[in-house]
C-alpha cells in the first residue's frame, strides 16, 4: 500500500485524482458511475431518487452475522487492503480512503486506523472535524445494523455534497422544522416531520456543542435488547460556520421485502444515503418496477414512526429542562470562549503576526479583505465566512483603523493586535472581524485596557470578578434568547415622548463589542501586567451571584456621590445587587429625586470615595485618553441659545424653534434624569432614558444626566445662555471605579469593595 505523508489540508480532488490514476478498476467503476440510471419518483411532497447500481450488490447483499464478519478478512484494515489502494490521515486516528464501489461522484471511506467496533457515541465529534477541514463533502455514518458493510471496524464515508434529495429540499424541511432544544440561537436540536421518514437535526457551530447536542438526543433513542448502541444513520454537512447533522432513527435494518421470494422481492438494504432519499438498487429488474408506494412502505418499515418521534421528542425536553435546572444553578462548569466584535469595514487590513489555517492553508503576514458581491473576497476568492486558525499558542493578528472610543469626545482609530482566533462574516454591506478567544485571556486585556497595571492588587481583583460576571451573564442572556426577543435596541416612541435605552441587545453576531458599549478591549496591543495577570489567575472563575444568578455587574468610571439603580438606565426590572448606594462609609443616601436636593446635591460637592483629585490614585483607574476628562465628580457645560437650539435639532431631526426650557420629569436615585422635556418655540418633547439625554444634549456624551440647568440672558422671555451643571461619569450604576481605586488604596479588601457596590450579593466561585 502506499501511503502518503500527514499532511490533512490537501486537496481532496487532488488525492481523489491521484487515486484513480493508480487504480484503473477504480477509475472504471466511477466513470460508469457518470452514466448510471437515475430516476426520480414522487413520494407525495417529496422526490426520491432511485438509481441502479450493479457495483454497490457487494455492500446491499452484504452479511454483517457474527459468524460470517468472523470468516473474512477486515478489507478497513491496512494490511487486508490492496496494494493500489492509498490513504491519507486526516488526524491521528482516522485516515481516508477511495470507496471502490461508489455511489457518488466523489466517494470516500473514512475508518479508524486502529479495528475496533462501529460504534457512535464517542466519536461523533470526528464528523465535526472531518467537516472542519474539508467543508465540501458531506460525510455520513451506517450504524452496525443500519447499512454498514463492516460493523467490526469503525467507519465513516463521505462524498460529494448537494446531491441526496435530503439537501436539495433543505429549505423546505428546515423552515418546517419544529425545534426541540436549543442550547444557543445558533445551536439546537429539531424534529424534521416533513420528509418521507422522520428525522431530527442537530445544528451546531462548535465541535463542543454538536457533541453535546447529539449525546442529548442519542440518550433518548430507543436501543434493542442486546444492541450495542440505538439503531440509526446520520447525514452531515456544513453551510459556512453552520453544520448540520440529521439523525435518522431506525427500528429495522432490512425491509420485509430484502428476504421474501419469487416476484415478491427487492433488495433494498437502506443505510445513510438511502435514508437521505437517494434508493440504491443493485439488481435492474427493481430499478424498472418499484413504486412510489412500494418506495413509502420501505421506508416506514425501517424508520420510526412520527408517534415515536413525539415521544423522543418529549423525552428530549423533559431531559433538558432538568439539565437546564443544573445549569442555572452553575452554568458554566468550565472556562468558555468568547466572541468579540473588533472592527467592521468595506475593506480590512490585517497583519498575520504567525502561521494560520484558512481555507486548508496555512497562511502568514499581510492580508487584505474586502466586501463584494454579498461574500467576503480574499486572495480571488468569495467566502461566506472566513475564519483565521492560530497554529501555535502565541499566534496574534493585527487590525488596522480599530476605532475606540465610538461616539464620545475621545474616539480615535489605532492599529490593535489580538490573540486567538480571527473570524470575519459579513454584516450588512461590511465585514465584521471577530475575534474568539478563553475568557480568562480576554480578561487580561479587558482590565489592562480599563485602568493602570499600578492599580491596588484589591481593585484588580474586584474589577476581575465584575467584569467576568458581567460578561458571563451577558453570555447566558444572549444564549437564552432568541430572535424574536432580542431586539437592536429598546425604546417606547409616542408622538410627543421617545424613551430608549441601549444595551448588549444591540449585538446578535458576537458577545460583546470592543469599546465602552460593553468593555473596553486592546487584546495585546498593551501588554497584561504581570499584576493584572495574576490578579485575574487569583480569582479565576470567581463571579458575583445573587438569588441564584450570575450578575449583570454593571459599573462606571465616576458614580458622582451615589450609585444608580438599574431600572432607570435600561429595562424597567430592578434588579435587587444593583440598588443605590453611598459612596462613602456606610452614609445614607439622600432623596435625589427631589429637584431641590438634587439641585443642592450637584451643586455642592460632598464627601465620597470618588471625590478625589488624588494622581496617583486617578492613574489606576484612567488610561492616558481618559485623562484628558477633567472635573468628573462635578462639572460644567455652557451653551449659547443657538448652539443649543442647533445641537438639539441636528440630534433629534426635530425643529424646536429657540429652546425655553430642560425639564427633568424624572430622576433615579443618583439624581441622574432619566425623562427630561425639551420645550421650544415651536414644539416641546420628552426623552429618556439616560444615555439618549445624554446624547441629544452634546456632540458625543455629556458625562452624565445627573444635572441641573442653569438659564440667563433672556431676551422676550427667551434664554440665550445655558449652563449645565453636572455631577458623575457614566450611568453611575454598579461599581464606582473611581470610588473602588481609591478603596483599595485605603486598604479595603476586594471582597469589602464588591459588595460595598453590590449590595446581598456573594462571591461565589464556577469553574477552576
Amino acid at each position: 500500500m502506499i501511503q502518503l505523508e500527514k499532511c490533512g489540508k490537501n486537496k481532496l480532488k487532488r488525492f481523489f485524482d491521484r487515486q484513480l490514476e493508480q487504480w484503473p478498476d477504480v477509475k472504471t467503476r466511477f466513470q460508469k458511475l457518470a452514466v448510471v440510471q437515475v430516476r426520480d419518483i414522487n413520494c407525495g411532497t417529496n422526490t426520491v431518487k432511485v438509481q441502479f447500481n450493479p457495483a454497490r450488490m457487494v455492500s446491499t447483499g452484504a452479511r454483517i452475522d457474527k459468524q460470517s464478519l468472523g470468516k473474512r478478512p477486515c478489507f478497513l484494515c491496512e494490511k487486508n487492503r490492496p496494494e493500489a489502494q492509498i490513504s491519507k490521515f486526516i488526524d491521528g486516528q482516522f485516515e481516508l480512503l477511495i470507496n471502490p464501489f461508489p455511489i457518488l461522484p466523489m466517494h470516500f471511506t473514512i475508518p479508524a486506523h486502529r479495528h475496533q467496533p462501529q460504534h457512535i457515541y464517542e466519536n461523533y465529534g470526528e464528523i465535526h472535524r472531518i467537516l472542519t477541514e474539508f467543508d465540501n463533502i458531506i460525510v455520513f455514518y451506517n450504524g452496525p445494523k443500519c447499512g454498514a458493510s463492516a460493523p467490526d471496524h469503525l467507519h465513516f464515508q463521505g462524498g460529494t455534497s448537494g446531491i441526496l434529495p435530503l439537501q436539495t429540499s433543505w429549505q423546505r424541511l428546515s423552515a418546517n422544522a419544529e425545534t426541540i432544544v436549543a442550547i444557543s440561537d445558533e445551536e439546537y436540536i429539531t424534529a424534521i416531520r416533513d420528509f418521507i421518514c422522520p428525522a431530527f437535526c442537530i445544528h451546531s457551530r462548535t465541535e463542543k456543542s454538536d457533541v453535546t447536542l447529539f449525546r442529548m438526543l442519542y440518550a433518548v433513542l430507543p436501543k434493542l435488547e442486546n444492541d450495542t448502541e440505538p439503531m440509526m444513520n446520520i447525514v452531515s454537512w456544513r453551510t459556512g460556520g453552520d453544520f448540520i447533522s440529521v439523525v435518522f432513527p431506525r427500528r429495522k435494518h432490512r425491509p420485509a421485502c430484502y428476504d421474501a421470494v419469487s416476484g415478491a422481492q427487492l433488495l433494498v438494504s437502506p443505510g445513510a444515503i438511502d435514508m437521505g432519499g437517494l434508493l440504491i438498487l443493485p439488481r435492474e429488474e427493481d430499478y424498472f418496477r418499484i413504486t412510489p408506494e412500494t418506495i413509502q412502505q420501505i421506508y416506514d418499515e425501517v424508520s420510526i414512526t412520527f408517534e415515536d418521534q413525539e415521544i423522543i421528542g418529549q423525552r428530549l425536553k423533559d431531559n433538558f429542562s432538568l439539565s437546564g435546572l443544573r445549569q442555572m444553578e452553575k452554568p458554566f462548569s468550565r472556562q468558555p470562549l468568547v466572541t468579540v466584535g473588533i472592527v467592521s469595514g468595506n475593506e480590512l487590513h490585517l497583519m498575520l503576526n504567525k502561521p494560520y489555517m484558512a481555507k486548508g492553508k496555512t497562511v502568514s503576514g499581510a492580508q487584505t479583505v474586502s466586501y463584494s458581491e454579498g461574500g467576503i473576497l480574499w486572495n480571488g476568492n468569495h467566502y461566506r465566512e472566513l475564519t483565521f486558525q492560530p497554529q501555535a499558542t502565541d499566534a496574534s493578528f493585527t487590525l488596522d483603523d480599530v476605532t475606540i472610543g465610538i461616539d464620545f469626545h475621545w474616539e480615535r482609530k489605532e492599529t490593535q493586535t489580538f490573540p486567538g482566533t480571527l473570524r470575519l462574516v459579513v454584516d450588512g454591506e461590511r465585514i465584521l472581524a471577530i475575534n474568539e478567544l478563553p475568557v480568562e485571556k480576554y480578561l487580561e486585556s479587558v482590565i489592562s485596557s480599563e485602568m493602570r497595571a499600578t492599580s491596588s492588587s484589591e481593585l484588580l481583583k474586584a474589577h476581575a470578578i465584575i467584569s467576568r460576571s458581567w460578561l458571563l451573564a451577558q453570555m447566558l442572556k444572549r444564549r437564552s434568547e432568541d430572535d424574536e426577543t432580542r431586539d437592536h435596541f429598546s425604546f417606547v416612541r409616542r408622538d410627543d415622548e421617545l424613551i430608549r435605552w441601549y444595551d448588549h441587545e444591540d449585538h446578535t453576531l458576537f458577545d460583546v463589542c470592543a469599546d465602552d458599549h460593553c468593555q473596553r478591549y486592546q487584546g495585546i496591543t498593551k501588554a497584561a501586567s504581570s499584576h493584572v495577570a495574576e490578579a485575574v489567575r487569583t480569582t479565576r472563575g470567581q463571579v458575583l451571584m445573587s438569588e441564584g444568578e450570575i450578575c449583570d455587574a454593571r459599573f462606571s468610571k465616576c458614580c458622582g456621590g451615589v450609585s444608580e439603580e438599574y431600572q432607570f438606565c435600561w429595562e424597567d426590572t430592578p434588579k435587587p445587587y444593583l440598588i443605590a448606594v453611598r459612596d462613602a462609609d456606610e452614609r445614607a443616601v439622600p432623596n435625589l429625586q427631589n429637584e431641590k436636593n438634587a439641585l443642592r446635591w450637584i451643586r455642592s460637592e460632598p464627601t465620597a470615595f470618588c471625590n478625589t483629585q488624588d494622581k496617583e490614585v486617578l492613574l489606576q483607574v484612567l488610561n492616558d485618553y481618559d485623562q484628558e476628562t477633567a472635573d468628573f465628580y462635578r462639572w460644567h457645560v455652557h451653551y449659547t441659545q443657538e448652539e443649543l437650539s442647533t445641537l438639539i435639532q441636528q440630534k433629534t431631526k426635530m425643529d424646536f424653534g429657540c429652546i425655553v426650557d430642560l425639564i427633568p420629569l424624572k430622576r433615579g436615585k443618583s439624581g441622574r434624569i432619566s425623562r427630561l422635556k425639551i420645550v421650544g418655540t415651536k414644539r416641546s418633547f420628552i426623552i429618556g432614558k439616560e444615555l439618549e439625554i445624554r446624547r441629544i444634549l452634546s456632540e458625543t456624551h455629556l458625562y452624565s444626566s445627573a444635572f441641573v440647568v442653569e438659564k440667563s440672558h433672556f431676551e422676550t422671555g427667551i434664554p440665550q445662555q445655558f449652563d449645565i451643571h453636572g455631577a458623575g461619569w457614566g450611568h453611575g450604576v454598579g461599581l464606582c471605579q473611581i470610588g473602588a481605586a481609591v478603596m483599595g488604596a485605603d486598604g479595603y479588601r476586594y471582597d469589602e469593595i464588591l459588595l460595598h457596590y453590590y449590595r446581598g450579593a456573594t462571591i461565589n466561585k464556577l469553574y477552576k
